[in-house]
């Protein structure tokens, strides 16, 4: 099959990273011959934009046309969410596949979709591919603000939340970014988080059954194992799984939450009493307090939350066991 490529290119992802790296990955296209238009993401929520325009564009293509247009992204797990947004936002009858080439900061759904590491062998995975892989996303609506979205990876409440919204304003951030520290700020920033972040009263409604918490501390509503740019969450988890996986883990003392942590790095923690894991492709989440979000690592901000969360299909164009 004849395919063209529609690059949206994210030269701040990888903290800067992916600039330098462009011109290795354009030799490679190129000496493959591949077909290919590129253009560059320059501001929050460009590449929504750009996805959703080009998808219009294309609104009466069929599968069989050819070329066969595919949205390849080249940045991380928020330029692909926000391309993914905007494919979906055009609601188009045949919808436009997907593709990643994971080269920003987390690359939590390569993991999640068992992409290679090394990203020549992941270009690999998606020039090599031959047909449309329908893989498993998140959506949710929210009641309090009447909106949605979607999420390949993650959209989570309280603890990961105030990470990511604290790791986004922190001021250092692009200066150890740049010098390729960031971790230090990433890590400066959990540790207060850690410290700071409050329980908060949480129900989880599943089907008819609801249980109440007085007191929760991370709530993760996950598609894959992995959030946090490689912590497995949610070890079962799966994109080919027709279910979405919610984690709960309840405010605890400082000795409990770092025995929790290191339960977790070892992949161990969905045995703890104070961990709580369900399974299924329906989950309604209430929180009577302003809380942070965040989806696929983006900030969603603080607020109230009532909100549905579902599962839906969408095609991509990664083949990951070549």
């Amino acid at each position: 099959m004849s395919v063209s490529y529609y690059i949206i290119l994210n030269e701040f992802a990888g903290g800067g990273s992916v600039k330098k790296l462009w011109p290795e990955i354009k030799a490679v296209l190129d000496e493959r011959h591949v077909n290919y238009e590129v253009t560059q993401s320059t501001y929050a929520g460009h590449t929504q934009l750009l996805a959703n325009q080009f998808a219009k564009a294309h609104a009466d293509d069929t599968p069989t046309k050819q070329p066969r247009f595919v949205v390849l992204t080249i940045g991380g797990d928020g330029t692909l969410h926000q391309a993914l947004t905007g494919l979906i936002e055009a609601h188009l009858e045949h919808p436009i596949p997907v593709a990643s080439l994971p080269v920003g900061s987390g690359n939590d759904f390569a993991r999640g979709v068992k992409m290679a590491k090394n990203w020549h062998a992941a270009l690999d995975q998606v020039l090599n591919c031959t047909a449309e892989n329908w893989l498993t996303i998140g959506s949710y609506f929210d009641t309090n603000k009447q909106a949605q979205g979607v999420f390949t990876n993650n959209v989570g409440i309280g603890f990961d939340a105030a990470v990511v919204t604290s790791a986004n304003s922190a001021p250092t951030k692009g200066f150890l970014n740049h010098l390729h520290i960031g971790m230090l700020s990433y890590l400066a920033v959990i540790i207060g988080v850690f410290y700071n972040q409050e329980a908060f009263p949480l129900t989880v409604h599943i089907g008819q059954h609801r249980d109440i918490y007085p007191h929760a501390y991370l709530v993760t509503v996950t598609n894959h194992p992995y959030f946090g740019g490689g912590v497995k969450i949610a070890p079962s988890a799966s994109v080919n799984d027709p279910n979405l996986d919610l984690i709960v883990i309840e405010k605890a003392n400082i000795f409990k939450l770092l025995f929790i942590s290191l339960m977790l790095s070892m992949g161990k923690h969905l045995k703890l009493k104070s961990v709580h894991h369900y399974h299924n492709n329906k989950i309604h989440l209430i929180v009577p307090s302003i809380e942070y979000g965040q989806v696929d690592g983006e900030d969603m901000g603080g607020r109230y939350w009532d909100t549905y969360f579902e599962t839906k299909q969408y095609p991509f164009w990664i083949d990951p066991t070549i």
